[in-house]
């Protein structure tokens, strides 16, 4: 009976003992638990005009992650014990959240592509504002170049830039490192309160395709109109051929 009381004991003693003792692979491969995506919904992009000049106003934000999570972005870290882990990930951290990610608008239309470089801090964030593509204004404010448009003197002169194409039908996607969302985006038109070319009608372009479209139920009335006149004027010829 000592015997058996004995020997349960030592097993309660070593399994108590083992327990106690950190469980730590002696060379092992550490993955750091990949951060929440941020994602972009928080961000704004708008076109409007400032002193004549078409521009582009941007307000990027970067949601439900700190700062650090964000910018950490590491492969698989060789370890031997807890404490170089957690020495080696802080590293880690601190290398990637120096490094500033890169941000850009891309505009896209008509089969081609423009990247306009947007400023960020380290963290993917920022705010600020942008000339259109194809915009020069000169050092006293004055618009010197639009889209597709050149001044010389008092006069605008067409040109075949490579931002000439923007002026139409657009769509834009903000990116920040490996994120991206798509976002609303127009040229803000030539109007008042925009540099016009002579001989541009001034307006937006939606509103243009507007007065487009509307001229097909005017032109399908005339055209049916025309075509009951035609038929009346056959079936009395017609009748006079009969009575004669």
């Amino acid at each position: 009976m000592w015997g058996n009381i004995w020997r349960a004991t030592i097993v309660v003693a070593v399994i108590a003992g083992s327990g106690s003792t950190p469980a730590f692979a002696a060379d092992g491969s550490y993955v750091p638990s990949s951060p929440p995506d941020g994602g972009l919904d928080g961000s704004v992009v708008q076109a409007l005009c400032v002193d004549e000049a078409p521009t582009i106003d941007y307000s990027i934000v970067r949601v439900a992650a700190t700062a650090s999570a964000r910018s950490l972005s590491t492969g698989p870290v060789t370890v031997s014990t807890a404490l170089a882990a957690s020495s080696t990930v802080r590293v880690a951290v601190a290398t990637a959240a120096a490094s500033t990610p890169t941000a850009e608008l891309v505009i896209r239309g008509d089969g081609q592509e423009i990247a306009v470089p947007l400023r960020v801090d380290a963290a993917g964030e920022g705010s600020g504002s942008i000339l259109w593509p194809g915009v020069e204004v000169s050092g006293d404010g004055t618009v010197e170049a639009l889209p597709g448009w050149v001044r010389s003197g008092d006069q605008w002169e067409p040109r075949n830039d490579a931002a000439a194409w923007t002026t139409g039908d657009v769509t834009a996607q903000l990116r920040v490192g490996g994120e991206r969302i798509d976002v609303p985006l127009a040229y803000p038109g030539y109007s008042d309160d925009c540099a016009t070319p002579v001989g541009v009608a001034s307006g937006s372009v939606s509103r243009g395709l507007a007065q487009t479209g509307g001229q097909w139920p005017v032109a399908a009335a005339v055209g049916g109109a025309a075509a009951v006149v035609a038929g009346v004027l056959l079936v009395a010829r017609r009748r006079r051929r009969v009575e004669s």
